[in-house]
């Protein structure tokens, strides 16, 4: 049996309230960059750590190393999500983002806190459009950076997944003009599936 398994009718609503949620996240984005933002209709999968690298092979749209970092969120539903993204984008963006900041390589900063500054930005507007369908407002723990200019391999290697088995909600995103694109991962394991199946149910229950 599928420990993971939502109903029929709870995964058709978390589609739809992913599609929705992702909507949302592509207009805060657009907002933001002062351009439109491109994002896939998310995917959700069960994974177990071997299949992961596959299962993201699949649709990741990025193209050799990649930089990764990870992020914590809770609400009653609590897991991790993980961005990926290649360091040209991730720099445009934060130009795009900061055009009054002096230029990174002349101030020296730490890219790793570029990168931090854009993924807590994609992961809040993605889960927090998300989840906000179903009565929650996430918070988040601040973004680790796992590695830069680094294989996907090494990302997801089992080894360094701290589960077995979990529920996958991936979504790839990309501005118009291709200056930026990365992909997000939301990983939630078996506790957090059950009390997201309870959300679902009352979400369907008061419509």
């Amino acid at each position: 049996m599928n420990d993971l398994a939502l109903s029929e009718d709870q995964r058709d609503a978390l589609q739809e309230i992913a599609n929705i949620g992702m909507g949302q996240a592509g207009a805060r984005l657009a907002v933001l960059l002062g351009r439109f933002v491109h994002l896939s209709v998310p995917r959700i999968i069960v994974v177990d750590t071997e299949s992961l690298q596959v299962a993201v092979r699949e649709t990741l749209k990025l193209n050799g190393p990649v930089t990764a970092l990870r992020q914590g969120f809770r609400c009653d539903v609590s897991g991790e999500a993980i961005t990926l993204f290649d360091s040209v984008g991730a720099t445009r963006l934060y130009d795009t983002l900061f055009p009054d900041s002096p230029e990174v390589a002349e101030q020296g900063a730490d890219t790793g806190e570029l990168f931090a500054e854009v993924a807590n930005l994609i992961t809040g507007a993605c889960l927090a459009g998300l989840f906000e369908q179903i009565g929650q407002s996430p918070t988040f723990s601040a973004p680790r950076l796992i590695g830069e200019q680094i294989d996907i391999e090494e990302v997801l290697h089992p080894s360094k997944l701290p589960w077995d088995r979990a529920l996958l909600l991936e979504v790839n995103l990309h501005t118009e003009d291709g200056d930026f694109g990365a992909h997000l991962l939301s990983l939630m394991t078996l506790d957090a599936v059950r009390k997201l199946g309870a959300a679902l149910e009352a979400f369907l229950s008061s419509l």
